[in-house]
Order: structure tokens, then C-alpha cells, then sequence
């Protein structure tokens, strides 16, 4: 696979991972990533300026998606949080009760 093929589907993988992650599907972006990660890591230093576009809107959406992936985490570990602050509560008013 020539450069441009190789940044062709990577961002390809780039536009599916930003579906997958405006899905909320965390895992099939992370699946995508892994996919996408050998892609950029064969690139070569030397690239077209055509090229480097699309490699610096690679590395635009990675830090976005790295962003809502960030929100997503702390959104889940507060919903947790709060899950596990009701269940003891649910479970001190189940002792009080008994009493």
C-alpha cells in the first residue's frame, strides 16, 4: 500500500471512529482505532501538502474524540457514583427499617 493509500484509509477509519464515538459505541471506536493505529504509524515523514491535510484533520479529530471521550468516562463514573451513593442509602433504610 503506497502513502496516500495508507492516508486514504486512515481517514476512512477516522470518519467511522467519529460516528462510533457520536454513537456512544466506545468499544467499536477503540476497535477502529486499533485498526486505524498501524495505518499512521507506517506513515513516512515526507508527505505532500494535499497529504498533510488530511493528516492534521487526523490529528483535529483525535484530539476531539479524545475530548468526548473524556466527557463519556467522567459521565459514567458519575452516573456510578450516584448509582452506588442510592444503593447504600437503599440498604441504611432497609436496616433502619428492621429495627
Amino acid at each position: 500500500m503506497n502513502q496516500q493509500e495508507l492516508i486514504a484509509q486512515a481517514w476512512a477509519l477516522t470518519e467511522a471512529i467519529e460516528q462510533a464515538a457520536a454513537d456512544n459505541d466506545w468499544l467499536g471506536a477503540a476497535q477502529l482505532t486499533n485498526t486505524r493505529s498501524p495505518l499512521l504509524k507506517a506513515l513516512q515523514g515526507d508527505q505532500p501538502d494535499d497529504s498533510m491535510i488530511t493528516i492534521r484533520s487526523i490529528q483535529t479529530s483525535i484530539a476531539m474524540i479524545m475530548d468526548m471521550a473524556a466527557l463519556a468516562e467522567m459521565t459514567l463514573m458519575n452516573r456510578y457514583r450516584n448509582s452506588i451513593e442510592r444503593a447504600c442509602a437503599a440498604s441504611r433504610y432497609q436496616r433502619a427499617a428492621q429495627f
